[in-house]
């Protein structure tokens, strides 16, 4: 079982320290364990239960209430915020929920949250507002040493692993419209965006090949000979690959130089103006993304 520290614990469940303090002095609530120099560790269990309340303290419960439920009061709580009609108390829900399902490597509960989703939501809407920003919040816990490498994983595998059986529904479309190429180049491992890229282009009927993750850019020419690429999709995130970006582009413009190229990229500082291309473009977001599709129909 994991152990955190009230700053960890404080940064998970996005309750204040002097919160945490408060309700341990007065109702004797979400109490920690302490070390022998009297430093507070709280367990996975703890963990929990603050996500829950915190979540139940938004949908306007009282923590004198909430302090006081039993696991099976505070479950019957969790329900109703489920079944809320609140788009935005769904979202919360969700969100605190998969979280939890990671928390607890809890492959059943992930499964169940993720078909309920997908029934209340459309897919990009969900993708959108739960996905992204679950990701990227357990990536910053991660990153921080907030959660372990473990349950991080977890969590990105199920999200792929989901993202591969919606991509193989769509098998059955036949490709109708232009020919995309979908690859991250060196040191690029993170390919949910990457898959969720593909599932939106072949639902909409385009022919896509996808080279996946970490791929020498040199080795698309390999694709070239056999296929005339109409768009090249890549992802730049990490420190290296904004550091080999202008060399990864020139490759490419060099191997399709009758290709438009479109970069997703969250870092502001990226610019492509030195390739002095008008085959390069740059997409900051999903709703860019989404536009260009638009358009192109």
């Amino acid at each position: 079982m994991t152990n955190y520290s009230i700053e960890q614990f404080s940064k998970i469940t996005n309750i204040p320290k002097i919160n945490l303090r408060t309700w341990e002095n007065r109702y004797s609530y979400l109490i920690p364990q302490r070390t022998k120099t009297k430093i507070r560790v709280y367990n996975d269990e703890l963990l929990v239960r603050g996500i829950v309340t915190k979540l139940l303290l938004e949908n306007g419960h009282k923590i004198s209430k909430v302090s006081k439920m039993t696991d099976t009061e505070l479950n019957t709580a969790l329900d109703l915020v489920e079944n809320s009609e609140n788009q935005n108390i769904k979202i919360k829900y969700y969100l605190s929920n998969f979280i939890i399902s990671g928390i607890n490597f809890d492959e059943y509960k992930f499964n169940t949250l993720f078909n309920n989703a997908l029934k209340e939501f459309d897919f990009v809407t969900f993708y959108k507002t739960i996905i992204l920003p679950l990701l990227k919040r357990v990536g910053i816990l991660w990153l921080t040493n907030k959660i372990s490498p473990s349950q991080e994983h977890f969590i990105s595998e199920l999200i792929k692993q989901k993202l591969y059986v919606l991509i193989d529904q769509t098998s059955a479309n036949t490709p109708t419209k232009e020919k995309w190429l979908l690859f991250l180049p060196e040191n690029e491992f993170h390919e949910i965006g990457l898959l969720f890229a593909k599932y939106i282009l072949s639902l909409n009927e385009h022919y896509v090949i996808y080279l996946g993750d970490n791929l020498p850019v040199n080795t698309i020419t390999g694709v070239t000979e056999k296929h005339k690429i109409d768009n090249v999709l890549l992802f730049l995130h990490s420190n290296q690959s904004i550091k080999m970006s202008e060399t990864h582009l020139q490759k490419c413009m060099n191997i399709l130089p009758d290709s438009q190229i479109y970069v997703v990229t969250s870092n502001s500082k990226l610019n492509l103006d030195k390739l002095n291309s008008s085959k390069t473009h740059l997409i900051h977001d999903l709703d860019d993304f989404i536009e260009l599709l638009d358009n192109s129909n």
